[in-house]
Protein backbone atom coordinates (compact mmCIF):
# COMPACT_ATOMS: atom_id res chain seq x y z
CA UNK A 1 0.00 0.00 0.00
CA UNK A 2 3.10 2.37 0.96
CA UNK A 3 4.88 1.72 -2.52
CA UNK A 4 1.60 2.29 -4.33
CA UNK A 5 1.16 5.77 -2.06
CA UNK A 6 4.83 6.74 -3.30
CA UNK A 7 3.97 5.82 -6.99
CA UNK A 8 1.15 8.00 -6.92
CA UNK A 9 3.02 10.91 -5.51
CA UNK A 10 5.63 10.48 -8.24
CA UNK A 11 3.03 10.37 -10.93
CA UNK A 12 1.65 13.63 -9.58
CA UNK A 13 5.29 14.97 -9.44
CA UNK A 14 5.35 14.60 -13.25
CA UNK A 15 2.85 15.59 -14.26
CA UNK A 16 3.27 19.36 -12.22
CA UNK A 17 6.83 19.00 -14.24
CA UNK A 18 4.98 18.49 -17.65
CA UNK A 19 2.61 21.21 -16.50
CA UNK A 20 5.73 23.55 -15.91
CA UNK A 21 7.20 22.85 -19.35
CA UNK A 22 4.52 23.79 -21.06
CA UNK A 23 4.07 26.90 -19.23
CA UNK A 24 7.77 27.49 -19.86
CA UNK A 25 7.15 26.85 -23.64
CA UNK A 26 3.85 29.03 -23.77
CA UNK A 27 6.66 31.87 -22.95
CA UNK A 28 8.96 31.11 -25.90
CA UNK A 29 9.12 33.28 -28.82
CA UNK A 30 11.00 32.99 -31.63
CA UNK A 31 12.43 35.53 -34.06
CA UNK A 32 15.45 35.08 -36.93
CA UNK A 33 17.22 37.72 -38.09
CA UNK A 34 17.54 37.85 -42.41
CA UNK A 35 20.98 37.28 -42.53
CA UNK A 36 22.97 34.32 -41.50
CA UNK A 37 19.64 32.75 -39.97
CA UNK A 38 20.91 33.20 -36.32
CA UNK A 39 18.04 32.35 -34.03
CA UNK A 40 16.60 34.72 -31.43
CA UNK A 41 14.91 33.34 -28.40
CA UNK A 42 12.94 35.89 -26.31
CA UNK A 43 11.35 34.85 -22.86
CA UNK A 44 8.10 36.66 -21.67
CA UNK A 45 6.06 36.27 -19.37
CA UNK A 46 2.89 35.12 -20.34
CA UNK A 47 -0.63 35.98 -18.76
CA UNK A 48 -3.75 33.98 -19.62
CA UNK A 49 -7.33 34.32 -17.72
CA UNK A 50 -8.39 31.30 -16.47
CA UNK A 51 -12.19 32.39 -16.58
CA UNK A 52 -11.69 32.48 -20.18
CA UNK A 53 -9.43 29.78 -21.35
CA UNK A 54 -10.04 26.49 -19.08
CA UNK A 55 -13.15 24.42 -18.89
CA UNK A 56 -15.67 24.31 -16.00
CA UNK A 57 -14.75 20.96 -14.75
CA UNK A 58 -10.77 21.91 -15.07
CA UNK A 59 -11.41 24.95 -13.39
CA UNK A 60 -13.05 23.87 -10.19
CA UNK A 61 -10.10 21.21 -10.07
CA UNK A 62 -7.61 24.43 -10.02
CA UNK A 63 -9.76 27.36 -7.98
CA UNK A 64 -12.06 25.21 -5.80
CA UNK A 65 -14.99 27.07 -7.06
CA UNK A 66 -17.06 28.04 -10.38
CA UNK A 67 -16.55 30.19 -12.16
CA UNK A 68 -19.81 32.18 -11.66
CA UNK A 69 -18.75 31.69 -7.28
CA UNK A 70 -15.29 33.63 -8.53
CA UNK A 71 -16.73 36.07 -10.48
CA UNK A 72 -19.05 37.01 -7.07
CA UNK A 73 -15.70 36.59 -4.45
CA UNK A 74 -13.80 39.08 -6.96
CA UNK A 75 -16.63 41.99 -6.92
CA UNK A 76 -16.85 41.44 -3.23
CA UNK A 77 -12.96 42.20 -2.77
CA UNK A 78 -11.95 44.35 -6.22
CA UNK A 79 -12.59 48.26 -4.67
CA UNK A 80 -10.77 47.14 -1.68
CA UNK A 81 -7.81 45.80 -3.61
CA UNK A 82 -7.76 48.45 -6.06
CA UNK A 83 -7.45 51.12 -3.25
CA UNK A 84 -4.58 49.05 -2.09
CA UNK A 85 -2.92 48.58 -4.94
CA UNK A 86 -2.95 51.44 -7.52
CA UNK A 87 -1.42 53.84 -5.27
CA UNK A 88 0.83 55.22 -6.16
CA UNK A 89 0.50 53.57 -9.99
CA UNK A 90 2.88 51.01 -11.45
CA UNK A 91 3.24 49.75 -14.88
CA UNK A 92 2.99 46.13 -15.22
CA UNK A 93 0.50 45.49 -12.73
CA UNK A 94 -1.56 42.79 -12.33
CA UNK A 95 -5.20 43.02 -12.88
CA UNK A 96 -7.33 42.75 -9.62
CA UNK A 97 -9.22 39.68 -11.29
CA UNK A 98 -6.14 37.62 -11.73
CA UNK A 99 -4.72 38.85 -8.39
CA UNK A 100 -7.64 37.42 -6.86
CA UNK A 101 -7.77 34.29 -8.76
CA UNK A 102 -3.68 33.31 -8.24
CA UNK A 103 -4.35 33.93 -4.25
CA UNK A 104 -7.09 31.09 -4.19
CA UNK A 105 -5.60 28.55 -6.40
CA UNK A 106 -2.47 29.41 -4.06
CA UNK A 107 -4.42 29.14 -1.05
CA UNK A 108 -6.12 25.23 -2.53
CA UNK A 109 -2.50 23.86 -2.34
CA UNK A 110 -3.18 21.40 -5.65
CA UNK A 111 0.24 22.34 -7.13
CA UNK A 112 4.16 23.57 -6.31
CA UNK A 113 3.75 27.65 -5.84
CA UNK A 114 6.06 28.43 -8.72
CA UNK A 115 3.31 26.56 -10.99
CA UNK A 116 0.67 28.74 -9.64
CA UNK A 117 3.24 31.70 -10.17
CA UNK A 118 4.27 30.93 -14.18
CA UNK A 119 0.45 29.75 -14.61
CA UNK A 120 -0.79 33.87 -13.70
CA UNK A 121 2.09 35.39 -15.06
CA UNK A 122 3.98 36.96 -12.47
CA UNK A 123 6.61 35.71 -10.21
CA UNK A 124 7.53 33.67 -6.91
CA UNK A 125 7.74 37.00 -4.78
CA UNK A 126 5.02 38.70 -6.56
CA UNK A 127 2.86 35.98 -6.03
CA UNK A 128 3.81 35.61 -1.91
CA UNK A 129 2.76 39.74 -1.70
CA UNK A 130 -0.20 39.21 -3.71
CA UNK A 131 -1.65 36.59 -1.59
CA UNK A 132 -1.05 38.64 1.93
CA UNK A 133 -3.34 41.43 0.05
CA UNK A 134 -6.08 39.26 -0.92
CA UNK A 135 -6.06 37.49 2.73
CA UNK A 136 -5.61 41.12 4.11
CA UNK A 137 -9.01 42.07 2.39
CA UNK A 138 -10.74 38.91 3.04
CA UNK A 139 -9.91 38.61 6.49
CA UNK A 140 -11.11 42.33 7.27
CA UNK A 141 -14.58 41.25 6.03
CA UNK A 142 -14.88 38.59 8.68
CA UNK A 143 -17.31 40.21 11.09
CA UNK A 144 -19.95 39.81 8.16
CA UNK A 145 -19.53 36.00 7.20
CA UNK A 146 -18.04 34.75 10.34
CA UNK A 147 -20.37 35.26 13.49
CA UNK A 148 -22.42 33.26 15.55
CA UNK A 149 -26.48 33.55 15.61
CA UNK A 150 -27.44 37.25 17.35
CA UNK A 151 -31.43 37.41 16.65
CA UNK A 152 -33.76 35.18 18.65
CA UNK A 153 -34.46 33.54 15.10
CA UNK A 154 -30.96 33.23 13.94
CA UNK A 155 -30.39 31.42 17.06
CA UNK A 156 -33.92 28.91 16.57
CA UNK A 157 -33.37 28.17 13.39
CA UNK A 158 -29.83 26.69 14.30
CA UNK A 159 -30.79 25.01 17.39
CA UNK A 160 -33.57 23.15 15.05
CA UNK A 161 -30.89 22.14 12.46
CA UNK A 162 -29.34 20.33 14.91
CA UNK A 163 -32.13 19.20 16.44
CA UNK A 164 -33.31 17.59 13.45
CA UNK A 165 -30.00 15.17 13.17
CA UNK A 166 -30.54 12.96 16.44
CA UNK A 167 -33.46 15.02 18.19
CA UNK A 168 -30.77 16.74 20.86
CA UNK A 169 -32.29 19.50 22.01
CA UNK A 170 -30.44 23.00 22.95
CA UNK A 171 -27.86 23.05 21.05
CA UNK A 172 -26.62 26.22 19.09
CA UNK A 173 -22.94 24.90 17.98
CA UNK A 174 -20.34 22.20 17.78
CA UNK A 175 -16.88 22.68 18.79
CA UNK A 176 -13.63 21.33 17.01
CA UNK A 177 -10.42 22.03 17.14
CA UNK A 178 -6.71 21.14 15.42
CA UNK A 179 -3.23 23.04 14.07
CA UNK A 180 -1.77 24.13 11.49
CA UNK A 181 2.31 24.53 11.02
CA UNK A 182 3.66 27.93 10.20
CA UNK A 183 7.47 29.07 9.05
CA UNK A 184 8.28 32.06 10.91
CA UNK A 185 9.88 34.57 8.60
CA UNK A 186 13.27 35.56 9.50
CA UNK A 187 13.86 39.42 8.86
CA UNK A 188 16.64 40.76 7.55
CA UNK A 189 17.48 42.31 10.73
CA UNK A 190 17.19 39.37 13.22
CA UNK A 191 20.20 37.30 10.52
CA UNK A 192 22.26 40.62 10.69
CA UNK A 193 22.19 40.54 14.27
CA UNK A 194 23.09 36.62 14.10
CA UNK A 195 25.78 37.56 11.86
CA UNK A 196 24.51 34.69 9.31
CA UNK A 197 24.42 36.88 6.41
CA UNK A 198 28.10 37.80 6.78
CA UNK A 199 30.14 35.00 7.28
CA UNK A 200 27.52 32.68 8.71
CA UNK A 201 25.28 29.70 7.58
CA UNK A 202 22.34 30.96 5.20
CA UNK A 203 20.91 27.32 5.77
CA UNK A 204 19.54 27.57 8.81
CA UNK A 205 15.96 26.46 8.62
CA UNK A 206 13.72 29.09 10.25
CA UNK A 207 11.86 28.09 13.24
CA UNK A 208 8.36 25.76 12.61
CA UNK A 209 5.39 26.83 15.10
CA UNK A 210 2.37 25.01 15.88
CA UNK A 211 -0.56 27.54 15.51
CA UNK A 212 -3.77 26.55 17.02
CA UNK A 213 -7.12 26.82 15.36
CA UNK A 214 -10.81 26.26 17.08
CA UNK A 215 -13.91 26.55 15.30
CA UNK A 216 -17.39 26.45 16.13
CA UNK A 217 -19.51 24.91 13.35
CA UNK A 218 -23.50 24.85 12.36
CA UNK A 219 -25.16 22.23 11.10
CA UNK A 220 -24.95 23.34 7.68
CA UNK A 221 -21.01 23.02 7.67
CA UNK A 222 -20.34 26.58 8.26
CA UNK A 223 -17.88 28.14 10.79
CA UNK A 224 -19.46 30.42 13.59
CA UNK A 225 -16.47 31.70 15.36
CA UNK A 226 -12.65 31.04 15.24
CA UNK A 227 -10.17 31.02 17.57
CA UNK A 228 -6.37 30.72 16.50
CA UNK A 229 -3.85 31.26 18.75
CA UNK A 230 0.01 30.65 18.55
CA UNK A 231 1.71 27.65 21.06
CA UNK A 232 3.96 30.27 22.73
CA UNK A 233 0.56 31.93 24.07
CA UNK A 234 0.02 28.58 25.83
CA UNK A 235 1.67 26.97 28.39
CA UNK A 236 0.33 23.32 27.86
CA UNK A 237 -0.87 23.10 24.66
CA UNK A 238 -3.73 21.41 25.34
CA UNK A 239 -7.06 21.40 24.03
CA UNK A 240 -8.82 22.46 27.74
CA UNK A 241 -6.24 25.12 27.55
CA UNK A 242 -7.00 27.01 24.16
CA UNK A 243 -10.96 26.45 24.88
CA UNK A 244 -10.59 28.06 28.53
CA UNK A 245 -8.47 31.38 26.61
CA UNK A 246 -11.16 31.36 23.86
CA UNK A 247 -13.86 34.47 23.54
CA UNK A 248 -16.70 31.92 22.71
CA UNK A 249 -16.17 30.92 26.41
CA UNK A 250 -16.34 33.58 27.86
CA UNK A 251 -19.35 34.62 26.05
CA UNK A 252 -21.24 31.19 27.36
CA UNK A 253 -20.47 32.35 30.34
CA UNK A 254 -21.78 35.87 30.16
CA UNK A 255 -25.15 34.18 29.30
CA UNK A 256 -25.16 35.50 26.07
CA UNK A 257 -26.99 32.53 24.44
CA UNK A 258 -29.13 31.91 27.56
CA UNK A 259 -28.97 28.19 28.35
CA UNK A 260 -28.35 27.17 25.16
CA UNK A 261 -25.10 24.26 24.88
CA UNK A 262 -21.75 23.72 22.55
CA UNK A 263 -21.05 20.03 22.02
CA UNK A 264 -17.77 19.08 22.20
CA UNK A 265 -15.02 16.11 22.00
CA UNK A 266 -13.48 13.82 24.68
CA UNK A 267 -10.52 15.88 24.57
CA UNK A 268 -12.02 18.44 25.85
CA UNK A 269 -13.97 19.11 30.09
CA UNK A 270 -17.61 19.05 30.14
CA UNK A 271 -19.86 21.69 31.81
CA UNK A 272 -22.95 23.67 31.65
CA UNK A 273 -22.54 25.37 27.79
CA UNK A 274 -19.91 22.55 27.10
CA UNK A 275 -21.25 18.95 26.75
CA UNK A 276 -18.92 15.86 26.09
CA UNK A 277 -19.10 12.52 25.19
CA UNK A 278 -18.91 10.23 28.67
CA UNK A 279 -16.65 8.34 28.57
CA UNK A 280 -17.37 5.29 30.02
CA UNK A 281 -21.13 4.71 29.78
CA UNK A 282 -22.84 2.63 32.40
CA UNK A 283 -26.33 2.37 30.96
CA UNK A 284 -28.74 2.57 28.33
CA UNK A 285 -29.33 6.24 28.48
CA UNK A 286 -25.71 7.02 28.56
CA UNK A 287 -25.42 4.64 25.54
CA UNK A 288 -28.11 6.65 23.82
CA UNK A 289 -26.83 9.95 24.93
CA UNK A 290 -23.41 9.34 23.36
CA UNK A 291 -25.05 8.00 20.05
CA UNK A 292 -26.93 11.22 19.70
CA UNK A 293 -23.90 13.16 21.15
CA UNK A 294 -22.19 11.14 18.28
CA UNK A 295 -24.48 12.07 15.09
CA UNK A 296 -24.80 15.50 16.47
CA UNK A 297 -21.26 16.44 16.83
CA UNK A 298 -20.65 14.96 13.14
CA UNK A 299 -20.86 18.25 10.94
CA UNK A 300 -18.24 20.44 12.72
CA UNK A 301 -15.76 17.01 11.87
CA UNK A 302 -17.17 17.23 8.18
CA UNK A 303 -16.91 21.15 8.53
CA UNK A 304 -13.33 21.00 9.42
CA UNK A 305 -12.14 18.12 6.45
CA UNK A 306 -14.40 20.19 4.03
CA UNK A 307 -12.13 23.49 4.99
CA UNK A 308 -8.96 21.69 4.90
CA UNK A 309 -9.11 19.38 1.50
CA UNK A 310 -10.61 22.95 -0.16
CA UNK A 311 -7.54 24.98 1.01
CA UNK A 312 -4.49 22.69 0.97
CA UNK A 313 -2.31 25.36 2.64
CA UNK A 314 -4.09 24.20 5.84
CA UNK A 315 -2.60 20.81 5.80
CA UNK A 316 1.04 21.62 4.95
CA UNK A 317 2.59 24.89 6.49
CA UNK A 318 1.85 28.73 6.29
CA UNK A 319 5.45 31.06 5.97
CA UNK A 320 5.24 34.23 6.97
CA UNK A 321 4.61 35.79 10.62
CA UNK A 322 1.98 34.72 13.15
CA UNK A 323 -0.27 38.01 11.99
CA UNK A 324 0.01 37.57 8.52
CA UNK A 325 -1.24 33.10 8.95
CA UNK A 326 -4.09 34.81 11.02
CA UNK A 327 -5.04 37.00 8.68
CA UNK A 328 -4.86 34.00 5.80
CA UNK A 329 -7.06 31.61 8.15
CA UNK A 330 -9.36 34.09 8.75
CA UNK A 331 -9.69 34.69 4.87
CA UNK A 332 -10.07 30.48 4.18
CA UNK A 333 -12.63 30.38 6.53
CA UNK A 334 -14.95 33.33 5.41
CA UNK A 335 -14.01 31.57 1.81
CA UNK A 336 -15.25 28.30 2.98
CA UNK A 337 -18.39 29.97 4.36
CA UNK A 338 -19.00 31.77 0.65
CA UNK A 339 -18.81 27.98 -0.91
CA UNK A 340 -21.51 26.86 1.84
CA UNK A 341 -23.79 29.63 1.42
CA UNK A 342 -23.58 29.75 -2.16
CA UNK A 343 -23.67 25.95 -2.48
CA UNK A 344 -20.75 25.34 -4.26
CA UNK A 345 -21.08 22.06 -6.28
CA UNK A 346 -17.02 22.00 -6.74
CA UNK A 347 -16.65 19.92 -2.86
CA UNK A 348 -17.96 17.17 -4.73
CA UNK A 349 -14.90 17.22 -6.60
CA UNK A 350 -13.03 17.74 -3.27
CA UNK A 351 -14.29 14.67 -1.79
CA UNK A 352 -13.58 12.61 -4.98
CA UNK A 353 -9.99 13.61 -5.17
Amino acid sequence: MEDIKVFKRFLSDVKCVNDLRQLHSIGITCSRQNKGHVSKVKRRRVRFHPMEQINEIEFRKKYRYTKENMRRIIEIVRDDIEVDYYKPVKRNQVPIDLQVLAAIRFFGGTEHPQLTAIAHGVSLHTMAKITRRVASVLSSKASRYIRMPATLSEKERMMRSFQSLSNMPQVIGALVQSTVRLQLETSRSQINRSGHQNGGSMDSPSPTELVHLQLVSDAEHKIRDLDIRLSDELDLNTAPEVYSLSRIKERFEQNEFRGRILLGNDSLSCSSSLFTPIQYPRNKAEELYNHAHAVTFAPAIKCLNIWFRRFGILGSELLGTFGSAKQTITALALLHNMAIDWNDPSVEYIFRC
